[in-house]
């Protein structure tokens, strides 16, 4: 394929911070990307129906803000595509209402979304900074695991700078517009989670590397939008994240693969029992995702017309980095993917 060409120097970047319920960081996030030393054309702030006056203070605070309310919790996808929509930049950055930007950060994303590059992430820390978030994430198509690259070590290691990754994690992803225009915006489906590695699997499939840099830093306060749903919906989380997997590997991946990946996360419930001793209503939330994957049978066929179209995915195993992600887990009795 023909990328565009044009070079990065100069290019607009419009922010996307999508919001929900993020009163107690949503000031800090926002300062963090004024202050940047490559400011933003713009920076578009999307609630979700908020009921904590987040919107109405960060007005208030930024008045030169644009602000979009939306009249109900439209989810991640949905609700950054509503920025998306009302953006101008060559380059959209979107970011979490938890993410605390460092002064360089946006610099030095654009400063590596080369032409061939759809998506760029950078190096996302725990908001103390003392250990790794994410550096991009990795996908293994056979077992339909995913997980966050180098996550868990030091905040102070020395990050390779260009490693082979998968995905951006969505909590910071810069994308490039002509790629959106090409694929797609976010897919809707997507409610929370999996929304990051779908736009990846596209990416590539029309030819675009996705990349991350060590130089673009941020601090994740980490879930705070989840936790505020969870409180009225226990294992809302975990249902969703199953469904949408399941939703992804019969959209994107060759059907052998799509019906391994599957059997893998319904036996991977006996991982999450014995090791985690996860409660008998795991089980049955995990079972629900898998139900709802026949009843959108329809949607998922005609999504999976779509994507093929774009292209062929080329997508090799990572059963290797998989495992020793298990066996880090499994020994640290930490339990994510």
């Amino acid at each position: 394929m023909e990328h565009d060409r044009s070079s990065t120097t100069g290019s607009r970047v419009s922010v996307v911070v999508l919001n929900y319920n993020g009163r107690s960081s949503l000031e800090k996030c926002i300062k963090s990307i004024q202050a940047q030393s490559y400011p933003p054309s713009e920076i578009i702030l999307v609630d979700n129906n908020s009921s904590d006056g987040s919107a109405d203070a960060a007005q208030q605070l930024f008045p030169n803000l644009q602000v979009i309310r939306n009249s109900e919790n439209l989810g991640f996808a949905e609700g950054n595509n509503v920025g998306i929509r009302k953006s101008h930049g060559d380059l959209v950055l979107l970011a979490n209402n938890d993410i605390i930007l460092d002064r360089e950060a946006v610099s030095q994303l654009v400063h590596h979304a080369s032409p061939d590059v759809g998506l760029v992430g950078g190096a996302i820390l725990y908001a103390d900074g003392g250990k790794l978030w994410s550096y991009g994430g990795l996908f293994d198509p056979f077992t339909g695991m995913h997980w966050h690259a180098f996550q868990g070590m030091n905040g102070k290691t020395r990050l390779p700078e260009n490693p082979q990754v998968d995905y951006v994690p969505g909590a910071l992803l810069l994308a490039r517009r002509s790629l959106l225009e090409k694929v797609g915006l976010l897919d809707d489906y997507f409610f929370l989670y999996g929304d990051d590695i779908d736009l990846a699997l596209k990416a590539r499939r029309v030819g675009y590397s996705v990349q991350v840099t060590p130089y673009a830093l941020a601090y994740h306060l980490v879930s705070q939008s989840v936790r505020k749903l969870e409180e009225k919906h226990e294992l809302l989380g975990y249902y969703l994240m199953n469904r949408n997997m399941f939703y992804l590997y019969f959209t994107q991946l060759a059907v052998p693969l799509a019906i391994t990946a599957t059997v893998s996360q319904m036996g991977f419930l006996l991982f999450e029992i014995l090791l985690f001793r996860r409660p008998a209503s795991y089980l049955a939330t995990k079972t629900r995702a898998l139900a709802h994957l026949v009843r959108d049978w329809g949607r998922i066929g005609r999504m999976r017309r779509r994507v093929q179209r774009l292209g062929v995915l080329s997508a090799g195993p990572r059963f290797k980095d998989f495992l020793a992600v298990a066996r880090s887990r499994a020994a640290t009795r930490t339990y994510y993917w």
